[in-house]
């Protein structure tokens, strides 16, 4: 059956040739990458193409089972395909960023391997790859004293909840075996969780405990953020390190 997926930006269908003058110039540049990811998820990223036994592949097994609406396939394909990319890339320079700021951190990694996940957990927590979202509502809803209509889009800010002193005591400090850092928001929550967390947090752990057995200590300098509406993450960064 044809499946037609639409890009959305501010809530509203993102046209491919949307000028600069309405999008602004970086979204504007994107857009052709955003739709040769869409057709990769429909032309390429489908059997029989894929890995048998794959994350892919059973995507599709579970749609020919009826656990997935079919239509439903390529959209779940962009779950791995998208947040599994950037998010991990920029997980991994945040990373590289907060160990060369606080070699202790790094330190504590060396005597104890056993603390990475709980230091995944802590990048993500503290330097979230995403930093907020939207979501349109879909029937009036109360949050807190506050009435939320029905057709309203809500910006949820990882970020900043990742950062709420209710829940973490002092919560800008990096610490690897801080309690319930896996409590955090980067990867959404509930059944707006990111499909594609278990992978990315799987990358980042193997490459830390790659790394921790053969790398002593990391100097970084010249962090430059990359501007990002959504995205948190190091356009450049200088890392020298130390075996």
């Amino acid at each position: 059956m044809p499946i037609c997926i639409q890009l959305r930006y501010g809530g509203r269908p993102l046209d491919p040739a949307a000028t600069v003058e309405s999008l602004g110039a970086r979204t504007a540049a994107a857009v052709p990458l955003s739709m040769e990811m869409v057709r990769y998820g429909m032309q390429e990223a489908v059997p029989p193409h894929l890995t048998p036994g794959g994350w892919a592949q059973m995507v599709y097994d579970a749609a020919q089972r009826g656990e997935v609406a079919p239509e439903l396939c390529p959209a779940m394909m962009s779950a791995y395909l998208a947040p599994s990319l950037d998010t991990t890339i920029n997980g991994i320079g945040n990373a590289m960023l907060l160990f060369g700021e606080h070699p202790d951190q790094w330190e504590l990694l060396h005597a104890d391997p056993s603390l990475i996940p709980s230091a995944v957990n802590e990048v993500l927590r503290l330097e979230s790859p995403i930093q907020r979202f939207t979501r349109y509502v879909t029937q009036d809803h109360d949050v807190g004293d506050v009435m939320v209509p029905a057709g309203s889009r809500v910006m949820l800010l990882f970020g900043a909840a990742n950062r709420d002193e209710r829940r973490w005591a002092d919560p800008t400090r990096f610490d690897v075996r801080r309690e319930r850092s896996a409590e955090h928001l980067a990867f959404g929550f509930g059944p707006h969780a990111c499909v594609g967390s278990g992978l990315a947090r799987l990358e980042m752990r193997v490459l830390l405990e790659a790394l921790v057995a053969r790398i002593a200590r990391f100097e970084t300098a010249r962090p430059v953020r990359a501007i990002n509406q959504v995205l948190r993450g190091m356009a450049s960064l200088e890392v020298t390190v130390v075996a």
